[in-house]
C-alpha cells in the first residue's frame, strides 16, 4: 500500500504528466527538443517509482529509458525526433494508471490485468526499439539524404507514432480505462508537423527544383552538388559551397529503400541499446549498494578486502592523496609477503597512520589473521610497487589526474580487473605492463600500416581508386603520429612473469573487442559509440581497438586483389578511424582541462 501511495504522490505532484496528450495537441508546434526531452525525463522519473511497485512493467520501461538516455547524450536538435519521443512519452504515461491498482490479478471481461498487459508490454518494447533505431539512422544520415528521402522518413516517423498511438489504446483496453485521450487528434497534427520543412530544407529544396527536380538530380549522381547554389542565394551555412562529388556511401543511402537501411542499422543500434540498458541496470544496482553503504562506515564502501583494510587502518575519508595511497600499498604488501616466510621471533612492522604517526603491527595482529590470503606466487609483483613506477600506478587509479584517489576510483579499478587476476597482478600491470602492451601494439600497428602500403600494388585496377583515397586520407597520417608518439616513451624491460601476464590480458581483451566489432561489422558510427567497446577511459582499450580495426581494413585490401570492392566499403572504414581519433581528441582535451584547472 505504501508503494502504491508513493506512485500516487509522484503522479499528482507532476500534473504535467497527466495531461501529456492535451499538451501535445495544444502546442506541439511551439515546443523545441528541450521541451520534449524535459517531459520524457519527468515520465521516466514517474515510471521509476511505478516499477518499484510493479516490477513486471520493467520490460517496457527499461527500453524507454535506454532510448531517452541515448537521445540525451546527442548534440543534435531535430523536432521530428522530438515529436516521436513525445508520442512515446504519452504512451508510457498510460502505465501510470496502475497507480490506483494494488492487485493486478483482478479479473475483468477480457482476463486479468497482468495477463493482458504482458502481451501489450512486449509490443511496446519492440515499438520503442524500432523508434530508437529510426532515430539513430536518421541522425547518422547526411543532410542530402534527409532532404531527398524526406517523404520516406516522414512516412516512417508517422508509422512509429501511429504504432505508439495504437499501443496507447491497447493499454487503455488492458487497464479497463473508459476515458478517451484524444490520441487521434494528435496523430493528425503530427502528420502535418513531421512533413513541415525547416528553413534550411526549404532553401535546399529550392536549389533542387532549379536543377530540374529530385529525379534529375539523382540521375546525375556524381555531378550533383546542391550545396553550390545556381542563384545568388547562399548555401545553408551562409557561404557558397565548393563543388564536390557525391561519395558512394551517399549514393547507397539515396537509392536503397529506407526499410533496408533501417535493417542494416539495427544490429549496431541494438548493440548500443543493450549497452545502455546494461548501464541502467548497473546504476540501479549501484544505487541500492550506496544506500546500504550509507548506514556503514566509509571504509566499508571499499570493495576489495585488502584495500578496505588499508582504508580503515589509515582512517581515510572519501579520498586520499595519490602518493600517500601508493606508499601505503607498497608497505602493506611488503608486510603481507614478509609474513609468508617463517621467522624465529615475532616480527614487528611499522605503518604510518593518516596523521603521520608510526604505529607497530605485531605479527600476531588478529586483524591480519582475518585478512584474505595473498598468493606467494605474486611476490614478483612487489618490485613494481616501488617509487620508480609511481606514474603508471597513479594513472591506474587517478583517472581524472587531480592528485587524489577516491573510494569510487578504487572500486572502479578493482571492478575492471580481468577475471582471475589478483590485486598485486593488477598493480604490476598498471605499473609496467601497460607500457609493455603499448610497445607491443606500436610494433603491430606499424606492421599493418606498412603491409597496407605494399598491398595497394596488387589490387585490381577497379579498386585502386578507393584504396589510394583511404591511404592518402588524413586519418592514416594521424594513426602514424599517434602510435609513433608511443615510441617516445622509451622501452620497458619486463621479466617473464610480467610478459606472460600482459600476453594473457591482450588475448582476452582482443577476443572481447573482436566479438563486439563483429556485431557492428567493424563499423563505429560516432565517437560516442566508442564507449560501447570498453568501460572507463578510452586509453584502456584504444590501441587494441585500433589494431583490430586496421587489421580488418588490411584484410579488405588483400581481398581487393581478387574481388571488386563496393566503393563505400573503405569510405565507412575511413569514417570509423576518424571517429576513434575524435574520441582520442576528446580525451586529450579533457586531460588538458584537468591540468589547467
Amino acid at each position: 500500500a505504501q508503494g502504491v501511495g508513493s506512485v500516487y504522490d509522484f503522479y499528482t505532484q507532476n500534473a504535467t504528466i497527466n495531461s501529456a496528450s492535451d499538451a501535445m495537441v495544444a502546442d506541439l508546434s511551439k515546443k523545441n527538443m528541450g521541451d520534449f526531452l524535459g517531459e520524457a525525463k519527468k515520465v521516466m522519473e514517474a515510471l521509476d517509482v511505478l516499477q518499484q511497485v510493479h516490477p513486471f512493467v520493467g520490460v517496457a520501461i527499461l527500453a524507454f529509458k535506454a532510448v531517452v538516455n541515448l537521445e540525451l547524450t546527442r548534440r543534435e536538435n531535430d523536432r521530428r525526433v522530438g515529436l516521436m519521443l513525445a508520442q512515446a512519452s504519452d504512451m508510457m504515461t498510460m502505465l501510470l494508471q496502475l497507480k490506483d491498482t494494488k492487485d493486478l490479478a483482478i479479473v475483468g471481461p477480457h482476463g486479468n490485468i497482468r495477463g493482458r498487459l504482458d502481451r501489450v508490454l512486449d509490443g511496446i518494447k519492440q515499438d520503442i526499439e524500432d523508434c530508437g533505431n529510426a532515430i539513430d539512422k536518421y541522425y547518422k544520415s547526411k543532410f542530402m539524404v534527409k532532404l531527398f528521402r524526406s517523404s520516406h522518413w516522414a512516412s516512417e516517423f508517422l508509422r512509429v507514432c501511429t504504432s505508439f498511438s495504437q499501443r496507447t489504446q491497447d493499454l487503455q483496453l488492458a487497464l479497463n480505462i473508459r476515458t478517451t485521450l484524444r490520441v487521434d487528434i494528435a496523430i493528425d497534427k503530427l502528420d502535418t508537423l513531421i512533413r513541415t520543412q525547416t528553413d534550411r530544407e526549404a532553401r535546399f529544396e529550392k536549389e533542387v527544383q532549379m536543377r530540374g527536380g529530385r529525379e534529375k538530380c539523382l540521375e546525375s549522381e556524381g555531378q550533383t552538388d546542391v550545396n553550390k547554389p545556381t542563384s545568388k542565394i547562399a548555401s545553408a551555412n551562409g557561404s557558397v559551397g565548393k563543388q564536390s562529388r557525391i561519395d558512394a556511401s551517399l549514393l547507397h543511402e539515396l537509392h536503397t529503400p529506407l526499410h533496408n537501411l533501417l535493417d542494416e542499422n539495427r544490429a549496431l543500434f541494438m548493440f548500443k541499446l543493450d549497452a545502455q540498458t546494461s548501464d541502467i541496470k548497473d546504476a540501479i544496482k549501484d544505487s541500492e549498494t550506496r544506500i546500504m553503504w550509507a548506514f556503514n562506515s566509509r571504509f566499508r564502501r571499499v570493495k576489495d578486502p585488502h584495500l578496505r583494510y588499508i582504508w580503515k587502518e589509515m582512517k581515510w575519508t572519501t579520498s586520499v592523496k595519490t602518493l600517500y595511497f601508493i606508499a601505503e600499498l607498497h608497505d602493506y604488501y611488503v608486510n603481507r609477503f614478509s609474513r609468508l616466510l617463517p621467522s624465529p621471533t615475532p616480527s614487528v612492522s611499522v605503518m604510518s597512520d593518516s596523521e603521520g604517526e608510526d604505529r607497530e603491527l605485531a605479527a600476531a595482529d588478529p586483524s591480519y589473521q582475518n585478512l584474505p590470503n595473498v598468493d606467494p606466487a605474486d611476490k614478483w609483483c612487489l618490485k613494481y610497487l616501488s617509487v620508480f613506477y609511481i606514474p603508471g600506478l597513479s594513472e591506474g587509479f587517478d583517472g581524472d589526474a587531480n592528485g587524489l584517489v577516491s573510494i569510487r576510483e578504487v572500486n572502479a579499478f578493482t571492478s575492471a580487473m580481468p577475471l582471475g587476476w589478483t590485486l598485486p597482478q593488477a598493480l604490476a600491470y598498471w605499473a609496467a605492463g601497460k607500457k609493455v602492451d603499448s610497445q607491443y601494439y606500436h610494433a603491430r600497428i606499424e606492421q599493418v600500416l606498412n603491409s597496407m602500403i605494399y598491398a595497394q600494388a596488387d589490387v585490381l585496377p577497379e579498386n585502386r581508386g578507393c584504396i589510394v583515397t583511404y591511404l592518402n586520407s588524413y586519418v592514416f597520417d594521424d594513426i602514424k603520429r599517434l602510435v609513433r608518439s608511443i615510441a617516445e616513451l622509451g622501452l620497458e624491460d619486463s621479466d617473464l612473469d610480467l610478459a606472460q601476464l600482459t600476453a594473457r590480458r591482450r588475448e582476452a581483451q582482443e577476443a572481447t573487442l573482436a566479438d563486439k566489432l563483429k556485431i557492428v561489422k567493424y563499423e563505429i558510427d560516432s565517437k560516442d559509440s566508442i564507449k560501447l567497446f570498453g568501460s572507463g577511459r578510452i586509453e584502456n582499450f584504444l590501441l587494441p581497438l585500433l589494431y583490430l580495426v586496421i587489421r580488418r581494413h588490411l584484410q579488405i585490401m588483400k581481398l581487393a586483389t581478387t574481388v571488386i570492392l563496393v566503393e563505400r566499403e573503405l569510405e565507412s572504414a575511413t569514417q570509423t578511424i576518424e571517429n576513434i581519433l575524435d574520441g582520442v581528441s576528446l580525451r586529450v582535451d579533457q586531460l588538458a582541462g584537468a591540468f589547467l584547472s
